[in-house]
């Protein structure tokens, strides 16, 4: 799940643009600071937006009172240009300043020019502006002597029809959603900063409040308080921390509400019988806000709110997460995801991101959430989440796929994912290690104090964490780790024991890492038969590192990076096939099975042909390949080969693929209602992998296909026709990053 930022369905780079070093500054009205960093020299610092929402006709009519900052001596003759959606029809236009009228005219063009917004405009970032056109505000009065007022308020009016249909990610991978630019329907509305369904000028962060007109039995959300007038006529969300972007959710809500040290904790569900479920939300939202209150400092809003989505998302607002229907109910949400969306708080919402280096958050919420949730269930879990977030990184950056943590804004693939939320957490791991439990949290709340509702880099971050250290995080890390792309490669060399005459051995051992080469910090281990394991750190700068080390008794094994602390390129052997290995192959074949109803063959044509339309593919059936010939990528049979006796020498010992049953780890499932999808190492291609899924309806073949994605980590999967029932992980039974003496005669 991700933090909602700037455009209509994922983040946008372009911000980066707006939150600049400032060309000049000057106090509003309203004690804010404008930022003049662009042609206009002027800025939007407060809207004040009285809105009208229509769900039947799917019409917007609003009203935005923007009060409107100028630098000093401004021509009267310069534009103050803004985008609104193309669908929108601007019924007019009024000005006051200093409590007289104003007489402005607008022009309306067909598209937009991106620079009268930016000085050196990111063109390839900004399609997302496409349904947006641009509205050039003059002075009625434009004489060559005449300025801009330094302070006016201008009332823009409009009305229109907000209806971009839900579009499916461009790629099926773990936490992909429906898109939608805004839209208002029936079933609810959503529209944020990439719909235009305000006057937008690409400003530093403003404040705001909103007013919405909505059906009876409708509930809004946005960001700030909510201030409820004495009618209960209308809802008005008062949001005095700056904002990127101004949210109108609405829909058919039931609002619970508690307070918590002064922060009103709400949900938004649209049932009336929620009361458990949303008991459980309320009282989680209360102790994650205690944990980051306690780890990182207080926070910065005045409520969090769970908000119920009409179709499945999982993002995060500021002061409210926005989860699907079907999200919501997930029983696993609560102490996994709901934690991320709420450290979004601080990390994304609370301190802001400056999108031109980079994005540095996502990866610390990861680390701050989803893996220290992992980390206090126990040390293995934990040491679980590494792997599979380095096998991620293996499997979904071949050919090309890897970038540096600086080039990255946004998820929108698995590839992107690895890099920006696995690659980043991973990071942060190696900090904390490096600076101590004490020191990394309180690096991060000294970063948050200073930076709250402000832009950072990830200089800022590191410069921060380096403060009382002789690290070179902003030199040195930063040019490995952030700026390059890539990962260290390392392997256990060579070992030597010798056993001495005084009964002692001499242990040597040689690390080797390819490359280019990396400053790391490489924890080594060595276990004996008996009594406790032996853990240190060996710095390795160059291509090798050789040492000699004298041991009281024989060892049983030597592991290199044992517990995956280090991030880095993991050897294959290191870890077990998994679907992941499939779904980041840079070309797949499918083999149909004949020998299988039509039903079956069909749907494993039809499942064939979607996903070679988004990746190289071939399909074959498999009465015209065999398996020696499949010499290229990762292949996905579907359906029982005719051939599948020549896979046994592949299969794990205890998985066994009989005509009535399924025997995997001792359990039985019987052929008729399950689905197996499982992965092997390929027989004849080094790093690939050959999936096989094995269904009992063509309908059940579809709809596990749709869910393999969600199950990247597993190496194999039962479903009861789309429900799983049983999962896991093959064992690594060698590793090269591990050498294992055995025992003495």
């Amino acid at each position: 799940m991700s933090v909602r930022r700037p455009g209509p369905a994922a983040p946008a780079a372009w911000l980066a643009l707006v939150i600049a070093t400032c060309a000049g500054a000057v106090s509003s009205s309203a004690g804010a600071t404008a930022v003049f960093d662009n042609p206009s020299r002027c800025a939007f610092r407060h809207h004040r937006l009285s809105a009208s929402v229509d769900p039947q006709t799917a019409r917007l009519a609003a009203a935005d009172e923007i009060l409107l900052i100028h630098a000093p001596r401004v021509s009267a003759s310069a534009s103050t240009p803004f985008l609104l959606n193309h669908s929108l029809a601007i019924t007019g236009i009024t000005a006051v300043a200093g409590g007289q009228p104003v007489p402005v005219r607008w022009v309306e063009r067909e598209g937009w020019e991106p620079r009268d917004f930016w000085r050196r405009p990111q063109y390839a970032e900004l399609d997302e502006c496409d349904h947006a056109r641009q509205i050039d505000l003059f002075l009625e009065d434009a004489r060559p002597d005449r300025a801009w007022p330094e302070s006016l308020r201008v009332e823009i009016r409009y009305q229109g029809v907000v209806y971009d249909s839900l579009q499916p990610p461009a790629e099926n991978y773990q936490r992909g959603f429906e898109t939608t630019t805004g839209l208002i329907d029936p079933r609810g509305a959503y529209l944020s900063r990439g719909t235009f369904w305000y006057p937008e000028h690409f400003d530093q962060p403003f404040t705001f409040e909103l007013t919405a007109a909505v059906p009876d039995g409708w509930e809004t959300i946005s960001q700030g308080a909510r201030i409820t007038a004495p009618s209960h006529a209308a809802i008005t969300w008062v949001c005095e921390q700056p904002m990127e972007e101004i949210y109108l959710i609405a829909g058919p809500y039931v609002i619970r509400e508690e307070i918590h040290d002064g922060v009103a904790i709400q949900t938004f569900t649209y049932g009336h019988d929620d009361e458990e479920l949303c008991r459980r939300y309320l009282d989680a939202t209360r102790d994650y806000l205690e944990l980051y209150s306690g780890l990182i400092g207080p926070y910065p809003f005045a409520k969090f709110a769970l908000v119920e989505n009409f179709w499945q998302t999982g993002y995060g607002m500021p002061s409210f997460t926005l989860l699907g229907d079907k999200v919501v109910r997930l029983p696993w949400i609560i102490s996994t995801s709901y934690g991320h969306e709420i450290l979004h708080n601080w990390w994304g919402n609370g301190v802001f991101v400056d999108w031109e280096s980079g994005n540095w958050c996502e990866g610390l919420t990861v680390y701050g959430a989803d893996y220290l949730y992992k980390e206090r269930e126990s040390a293995e879990a934990a040491r679980d989440y590494r792997r599979t977030t380095l096998q991620g990184y293996l499997d979904y950056t071949r050919s090309g796929r890897d970038f540096p943590l600086t080039e990255f804004r946004e998820r929108h693939d698995a590839s992107s994912a690895a890099i920006g939320y696995g690659k980043s957490m991973m990071l942060y791991h190696m900090l904390r290690r490096r600076l101590g439990d004490d020191g990394f949290w309180k690096a991060l709340a000294d970063f948050y104090r200073e930076y709250r509702f402000r832009s950072a880099d990830w200089d800022d971050l590191l410069g921060v964490m380096a403060r009382g250290t002789d690290l070179d995080l902003r030199g040195a890390f930063h040019e490995q780790w952030i700026a390059r792309d890539g990962a260290p490669s390392l392997r256990l060399a060579a070992t030597d024991l010798t056993p001495r005459p005084d009964g002692t051995y001499e242990l040597r051992y040689e690390i080797e890492q390819t490359e280019p080469v990396y400053a790391l910090a490489v924890p080594v281990r060595l276990t004996y038969a008996d009594g406790p394991a032996e853990t240190w750190t060996v710095h390795l700068d160059g291509r090798t590192f050789a040492e000699t080390r004298r041991l009281a008794a024989r060892p049983r094994a030597l592991a290199i990076d044992p517990d995956f602390d280090l991030f880095r390129r993991l050897h294959r052997a290191e870890v077990p096939a998994a679907l992941s290995q499939l779904a980041g192959a840079d070309s797949v074949s499918f083999v149909i099975a004949a020998a299988q109803n039509e039903d079956l063959a069909a749907a494993g044509r039809e499942v064939a042909a979607e996903a070679a339309r988004v990746d190289p593919a071939t399909v074959v059936a498999d009465t015209d390949i065999v398996l020696p010939d499949l010499r290229a990528g990762s292949a996905w049979w579907l359906g029982e080969p005719g051939w599948l006796a020549s896979l046994t020498e592949q299969l794990p010992a205890g998985v066994r693929i009989e005509r009535q049953r399924f025997v995997i780890e001792g359990r039985e499932f019987d052929r008729a209602g399950h689905t197996l999808a499982l992965a092997l190492p390929h027989p004849n291609v080094r790093d690939e992998a050959i999936g096989l899924l094995i269904a009992f309806d063509g309908e059940s073949l579809r709809g596990v296909w749709r869910k393999l994605p969600h199950y990247g980590k597993y190496s194999y999967l039962v479903f009861a026709g789309t429900q799983n029932v049983a999962k896991g992980v093959w064992d690594v039974e060698r590793s090269p990053m591990v050498m294992i003496w055995d025992e003495e005669e």
